[in-house]
């Protein structure tokens, strides 16, 4: 039976990552030459976008007689909530937030002791933007970012490292490339996550079920930022403790469940 993955496999990886680098090259030099700004957010909302279309463009020309692939995907969005487990996906979402805000806290900590120099935000504080801002930010990190990330990441990496090497190396080789694509105090929580989704994707063969799982979690991560929480717990530090036991304890729960799920194959 002709699945997604059988359309991502068609796809050529060169291919896409000349694009994708094309377009950075393109909407680098852009506001070199005309003089203007594009602003990170909005530099990040065009080329998402445009890999969007691109992904849509190239899945789409690809011929299977048994389906088409807006078929296959209609099957995967039909199937996904078949095949997850929300409680599952929420609870890595959760976790991970819990990892991120724990090392986050740490790093503040060291930090304020000279050892290192960390000034990143957690989730930043959007109170104070504007709504335009947030709705970009909502279509650019929420929505596209999941999708275009999944694509690049599991859809892609994933499966090639496989076929190259190993179900090992391939989950660890792309959740750490997808882990350096993030900011110093995220790059461990990236990678960790990184490694669920990819067992999640294994273990499905649906890559709705990462994109979902990722969606989730910037979502999540957007609200925290629009209430502001982070600055209401910055020197609180009984909260901090607290986020930093619970992050233990979950990931002690979650670190057991990747071991205990580990898969043998991509088969």
């Amino acid at each position: 039976m002709i699945r997604l993955n059988d359309f991502l496999d068609k796809l050529s990886i060169i291919k896409v990552l000349s694009f994708f680098l094309l377009i950075i090259l393109v909407f680098t030099l852009i506001p070199m030459v005309f003089k203007i700004h594009l602003g990170s957010l909005f530099f990040k909302f065009i080329l998402y976008g445009i890999m969007l279309l691109f992904f849509a463009y190239e899945l789409n020309k690809i011929d299977f007689d048994e389906i088409s692939f807006k078929a296959a995907l209609r099957k995967e969005y039909d199937s996904i909530f078949k095949v997850s487990d929300i409680c599952h996906i929420s609870f890595i979402v959760i976790a991970n937030i819990l990892f991120v805000s724990a090392v986050y806290f740490i790093l503040r900590y060291l930090s304020h002791l000279s050892i290192i120099h960390f000034n990143s935000p957690l989730f930043g504080d959007f109170r104070a933007l504007g709504i335009a801002i947030l709705v970009l930010y909502l279509f650019t990190v929420v929505i596209l970012a999941p999708i275009i990330e999944e694509l690049l990441f599991r859809g892609l990496f994933l499966r090639r490292f496989n076929k190259e090497l190993n179900v090992t190396s391939a989950i660890l080789i792309s959740s750490v490339l997808f882990g350096i694509c993030h900011n110093f105090g995220g790059i461990l929580g990236a990678i960790l996550f990184g490694i669920c989704v990819s067992i999640l994707y294994i273990k499905s063969k649906n890559i709705l079920e990462p994109i979902f799982a990722h969606f989730l979690n910037n979502l999540l991560s957007f609200l925290l930022a629009l209430s502001g929480v982070e600055y209401l717990i910055q020197s609180n530090l009984i909260i901090i403790f607290l986020i930093i036991i619970l992050a233990i304890v979950s990931n002690f729960v979650l670190f057991k469940a990747i071991f205990s799920e580990w898969p043998e194959s991509m088969e």
